[in-house]
């Protein structure tokens, strides 16, 4: 029932397209989403690159010179023509009865727009372009954009994309969700029940060596009071015993915990590899 649930709610996925300024330009990739959407809903997404420069009596000046004024004068100009842009994008969709919504993300940066946004919204399937369509060949199969390229290496394994070209798919870079997840439980896993066995047996073996060390200092101080005493009569045995029961009284139990430690990070380990369902 899970797993089913689990392929429904990828199947269910929305898709997002990538979109640049010129429709005419981006429309076949469109087109391809409509025929291999599904019945999913889409939603149209440009990263909108502002203007380094603004126009302003005749020429053009550096964003950061311009009062604030003219600035936010002109970013509002901008921000009006990319809406109409997107509307366009959306009258197609309307057009061929696509369900269709849009977003528009600010970034100086395309393809570190796009990842952004994977991150942010947790996008698990993506449309783009892998070149433009003037770059198209039948033989084409690698990826020819910058942006496309650094896409394809920076987005979140999760996302599954598509990369196409004039109306032919190109490249698909499949969605890891397995892999990440397994790797997810096995680091929980690991943090559970490998660690703490590892600090708690750090403390024992400092305890163990302390105890160790205190069992000496008795034996120097025993051996001393023997010979200064001449007459004293300890038999072997005696001897013997009582600085075992001294030291089991302080550290007790710990030379057996030291030696079952290293069977205790194998099992702990092997707990990790297989856990428990």
């Amino acid at each position: 029932m899970e797993e089913e649930s689990a392929s429904k709610q990828i199947l269910d996925e929305k898709i997002y397209v990538a979109v640049g300024r010129n429709v005419w330009k981006n429309i076949s990739n469109l087109l391809w989403t409509f025929k291999n959407s599904q019945g999913n809903k889409i939603c149209i997404l440009h990263i909108h690159q502002p203007s380094p420069t603004i126009p302003l009596l005749g020429t053009r000046f550096e964003a950061s010179t311009v009062d604030e004024e003219s600035l936010r004068a002109y970013r509002g100009k901008e921000t009006a023509k990319v809406d109409k842009i997107l509307e366009k994008y959306l009258s197609i969709c309307l057009y061929k009865g696509v369900q269709a919504e849009k977003m528009c993300i600010e970034m100086d940066s395309i393809g570190k727009g796009i990842v952004e946004t994977i991150y942010q919204h947790r996008i698990r399937k993506l449309v783009m372009g892998a070149a433009a369509d003037k770059h198209y060949s039948i033989k084409m199969e690698d990826l020819k954009s910058k942006k496309a390229i650094f896409v394809n290496q920076q987005a979140p394994a999760t996302c599954q994309i598509h990369f196409t070209c004039k109306g032919n798919l190109i490249h698909t870079r499949e969605a890891r969700v397995d892999e990440v997840r397994a790797l997810s439980v096995l680091l929980s896993e690991f943090q559970r029940l490998v660690l703490p066995q590892i600090s708690s047996g750090s403390l024992e073996e400092a305890a163990s060596l302390n105890g160790e060390s205190n069992r000496t200092s008795m034996d120097i101080i025993t051996s001393d009071t023997s010979s200064n005493a001449g007459r004293a009569e300890v038999t072997p045995s005696q001897d013997q015993e009582e600085p075992n029961e001294s030291s089991s009284q302080v550290f007790p139990q710990n030379a057996t915990r030291r030696d079952e430690l290293p069977h205790q990070i194998h099992h702990a380990m092997a707990e990790a590899g297989n856990p428990k369902p």
